[in-house]
């Protein structure tokens, strides 16, 4: 049986995967904690197909997995964005 709140979590981005926790980038993200620049990729996975995401450059080249380095969907990042001109 699976737990909700770690499923939940590891959906979303800053939440809970592989037992560290991802760091939350608010809005359209320019530049990893690393120093390293973005890059927009297109998920090939299962789940996501054709999904397009930010990604940090290092962490990308690499292919890492579960780390803190940028993450971020482009669907839920415009919203996000949008969200913080409107303060």
């Amino acid at each position: 049986m699976s737990n909700p709140i770690t499923a939940a979590s590891s959906s979303m981005t800053g939440g809970i995967t592989g037992g560290r926790r991802r760091v939350r980038t608010p809005g359209l993200p320019s530049k990893c904690w690393c120093g390293k620049r973005i890059i927009e990729l297109i998920s090939k996975s299962k789940p996501n197909p054709y999904r397009w995401y930010y990604r940090c450059l290092y962490a990308a080249s690499l292919r890492l997995e579960n780390d803190d380095h940028v993450f971020k969907w482009v669907d839920e990042a415009f919203p996000d964005e949008i969200q913080q001109l409107d303060y």
